[in-house]
């Protein structure tokens, strides 16, 4: 057996290792660790079983049935191909096909960190080093567990960017026409799970028209006319999809939404915008979320549920509290409103009742009654509540006051808390422990969050750390391909990022897409380093050249714009490709 033949055996063999531990830890997580808690789960489920028992776009869970809106029919379809072969309301068998999925994202991310690699000597060290790290990412494995779209959203965001990779490293333009064509495809398949997804497709765009912008030494307008060709089929393809839903909506609601309504409402539904508003002006941190933003309408919000930053003044204060007693106490409800006015009453009034009924009792039976008649409390509780328009208007009126009175503040600071929260969480969400790290002594010994937690953010900063690096190699390597891989990691990353810092819900989960790219960064920039800072790691046994003389060249050195016929700033001599397009010199030939 040669040489070469046997380097190849062990290449192959580390990739299928690395397949079975990606497959094993996301099978491990759907069938050990499964969670039915997310009310979006609920909702995609009921969703398609009525399109499969109804046969109607419905998230109502009795007749009429009414036609729904407020989710895109994506994930409901991906749900009604699994009952459909396993059994209505068979979730364990949607959690498993997830995992299969997310075991796909994993190969993927090991192409894309192929593709990205600027020396193809390496190029199946920066793959292995990244699929291994997307093998045992514990943040993205998790939603194979949920009735979520993460697991689909994450597969279509990298399965478009290799698309797009494969475009940029188009050796003819019918190539790399054809590959822009698939990208948009993919984009819009994507919006239709997420419709957030459509800041990828962003992204990828932007990358196309400034790498042209910054890559040729034309007229400007000459560098946008080279791009347009590929900018209007990757669009075009991107619409395409996206047609059939706003042709649905258009007919059945006579409304133009070729995506889903921002707050997941009906048409002519009421949504709180000065409610929402008024938390954009203090909301930075995701403990809140619930309480104060996904209780509206369902349970009682309480003056003490928010924190001292949510108010400028006690007079604000006193306002706020005001609002929340009419929210708390419906004016329209009078008669259940004594009622109710016994069941959430202050401690002292429910000592006063319980005097009053317990006359004649002792003392151990007063509290054998008192524990049933507090469980009774919870139901009227949670329904008589309703934010109305009058409130939410009195809200609004806050909210522009905190923002004219502190722009700086709600422009800037805030959605940099926020960015914060939605990055640097410990992301444990949906697993047994999870929970906030910090106050350090509010941590739950029972379910050994002193010892997960930290673990958590700590591969937190790890994934984030390798990834900051592996960008800096690129950055660093001066190679115009590898900082066109940068530039697009970034706007994947922070268009996302900063997206969702501006909305008033920063919770972690919208942050999990960023990690596949991370760990993309960290792969492909490790092909970047020259042998000796890696030469105790065997990289020959997975793909690199045992060739001694690639490793007398000088320590550090690297790649540089390409050889032969290229004239380094991504142009073919003869004139074959743009620089949209951002060929290298090998590729040229």
């Amino acid at each position: 057996m040669n040489a070469d033949l046997k380097k190849k055996i062990r290449l192959w063999s580390a990739y299928a290792l690395l397949l079975l531990v990606a497959l094993g830890f996301r099978l491990f997580v759907a069938l050990r660790l499964p969670n039915d808690e997310p009310d979006d789960g609920r909702v995609y489920s009921q969703l398609a079983r009525n399109m499969l028992e109804q046969h109607v776009y419905s998230h109502d869970s009795q007749a009429p049935y009414a036609p729904s809106i407020i989710r895109l029919p994506g994930y409901p379809l991906f749900i009604v191909g699994v009952y459909a072969a396993f059994g209505h309301g068979n979730n364990t068998a949607v959690r498993v096909a997830q995992a299969v999925v997310d075991t796909a994202t994993c190969v993927l991310i090991a192409l894309v960190a192929l593709e990205w690699s600027i020396d193809d000597e390496r190029k199946h060290r920066a793959a292995i080093i990244a699929f291994a790290l997307a093998a045992v990412c514990p943040f993205t494995a998790i939603y194979v567990a949920t009735i979520l779209t993460e697991a689909w959203a994450s597969f279509l965001a990298v399965a478009m960017v290799l698309a797009a990779t494969f475009a940029f490293k188009g050796t003819t333009r019918k190539k790399a026409f054809a590959w822009w064509f698939v990208a948009g495809l993919i984009g819009g398949l994507a919006v239709e799970f997420r419709p957030d997804s459509g800041l990828f497709a962003a992204a990828v765009g932007g990358t196309l028209v400034l790498t042209a912008i910054a890559r040729s030494t034309r007229l400007i307008f000459a560098r946008i006319r080279e791009v347009i060709p590929a900018a209007v089929l990757f669009s075009l393809a991107f619409c395409i999809v996206l047609i059939p839903w706003t042709i649905r909506n258009r007919r059945v609601f006579h409304v133009f939404q070729p995506l889903a309504p921002t707050h997941g409402e009906m048409p002519g539904e009421f949504v709180p915008h000065g409610y929402l508003l008024w938390l954009r002006t203090w909301l930075d941190d995701s403990r809140y979320i619930g309480p104060v933003l996904w209780s509206v309408d369902t349970r009682p919000i309480r003056i003490t549920d928010f924190p001292a930053s949510a108010f400028d003044s006690n007079e604000e204060r006193d306002r706020v509290a005001a609002l929340l007693e009419k929210y708390n106490h419906p004016p329209d409800e009078e008669a259940p409103s004594d009622t109710q006015a016994e069941d959430t009453s202050q401690p002292d009034e429910q000592a006063s009742n319980d005097q009053d009924n317990d006359q004649g009792n002792d003392e151990e039976n007063q509290d054998e009654e008192e524990e049933p008649e507090q469980e009774e409390q919870a139901e009227p509780e949670e329904a008589n509540v309703e934010l109305t328009p009058d409130i939410d208007a009195g809200f609004a009126q806050l909210g522009q006051e905190r923002r004219s009175r502190a722009p700086l503040r709600y422009y800037v600071v805030l959605p940099l808390k926020r960015a914060m929260t939605l990055w640097f969480d410990t992301h444990s969400q949906y697993y047994p422990f999870n929970g906030e790290l910090l106050p350090l002594k509010d941590l739950d010994y029972d379910i050994h969050q002193q010892y997960w937690l930290p673990l958590f953010a700590g591969l937190t900063g790890l994934y984030s750390l390798l990834g900051v690096l592996g960008g800096w190699l690129l950055w660093r390597s001066r190679d115009p391909n590898a900082r066109r891989w940068l530039l697009l990691a970034v706007l994947l990353i922070f268009l996302r990022l900063g997206f969702f810092a501006t909305l008033e819900n920063p919770e972690p989960r919208y942050a999990v897409e960023i990690f596949p790219f991370l760990i993309i960064l960290a792969g492909a920039g490790a092909s970047t380093i020259k042998a000796p800072l890696w030469s105790a790691v065997p990289w020959h046994r997975f793909g690199q050249s045992a060739d001694k003389s690639a490793h007398s060249k000088e320590v550090l050195t690297y790649q540089g714009v390409g050889e032969g016929d290229g004239d380094g700033d991504g142009r073919c001599s003869d004139g074959g490709m743009t620089a949209g397009f951002g060929l290298s010199g090998e590729e040229c030939k």
